[in-house]
């Protein structure tokens, strides 16, 4: 059985400007308008060892190229609202909106056209969205600060969960002639998930383990590139398909997703 599971997993449109508070330090708070658009590649590859009952372990590598584009669809009440359109290359894309709070931070992960787990198997929070992935809080913040991850976030298909870990602003730079800043987070997202395809009907439930780095423009506040790695461990169970008697199959599924994420346009 071969089988990719999206583990959504990041925004990408934000304003990060200087402050006045002490020297080097920046604000890394999310102020996109709407009509914002960024654009990228990213460069994904994938590891995966499924374990069903008694069966030998199969293990699944893949390497993929994904264009995604952002769109800042509204800005009103506090609440941001972002469409994200991601395809493989040479596959059709799918589109995802997502919302973020006052502050910034991401509360939602929706899906216009549902979840096609073979088309986006290999990609998870980081990659979708690396704002999320970053989760700065919006006040002045110098090279070295460090603060706590603690959000609660739901995601398409998925119960909902929090987002805990820890980030730090690693640098403020100049990169490519922009003035820029670096983000180091890593945090833990719980997933309990079910699906239903053709094939059966599966759970999954598990935590998956990120670690990324994210470079921000402070000009405008736009990632402009981003490298993650997640490792997830998850329990699994395969039922037969709906009307159909039989027992459930367990598992095991052990994924890691490496990716690297850069501006386009």
């Amino acid at each position: 059985m071969r089988r990719r599971f999206a583990t959504i997993s990041a925004g990408v449109v934000a304003v990060a400007g200087t402050t006045g508070c002490r020297p080097g330090a920046v604000r890394l708070g999310a102020q996109p308008m709407a009509g914002d658009v960024a654009t990228y590649r990213i460069d994904v590859d994938a590891d995966a060892v499924t374990a069903l009952a008694e069966r030998v372990p199969r293990r699944t590598t893949t390497e993929s190229v994904f264009q995604a584009r952002h769109e800042v669809l509204t800005v009103a009440g506090g609440r941001r609202n972002v469409e994200i359109a991601v395809a493989e290359q040479g596959g059709p894309t799918t589109t995802y909106v997502v919302s973020l709070d006052r502050s910034g931070q991401l509360t939602r992960v929706a899906s216009i056209e549902g979840l096609p787990t073979e088309a986006l198997g290999d990609l998870g929070l980081a990659e979708i969205f690396p704002r999320a992935a970053a989760s700065a809080p919006d006040r002045a913040l110098s090279p070295g600060d460090r603060w706590s991850i603690d959000e609660p976030i739901t995601v398409a298909g998925t119960e909902p969960t929090r987002l805990r870990g820890e980030g730090r602003l690693v640098r403020v730079g100049v990169v490519d002639g922009r003035n820029t800043a670096t983000v180091q987070t890593d945090f833990r997202l719980p997933v309990r998930r079910n699906e239903v395809d053709t094939g059966g009907r599966l759970r999954l439930d598990g935590e998956q383990h990120t670690t990324a780095t994210i470079t921000y423009g402070l000009a405008d506040g736009i990632v402009q590139s981003a490298v993650a790695r997640t490792v997830g461990s998850y329990r699994i169970a395969l039922f037969p398909p709906i009307g159909t008697a039989g027992e459930a199959v367990p598992g095991t599924l052990e994924l890691t997703i490496r990716s690297s994420t850069r501006r386009q346009g």
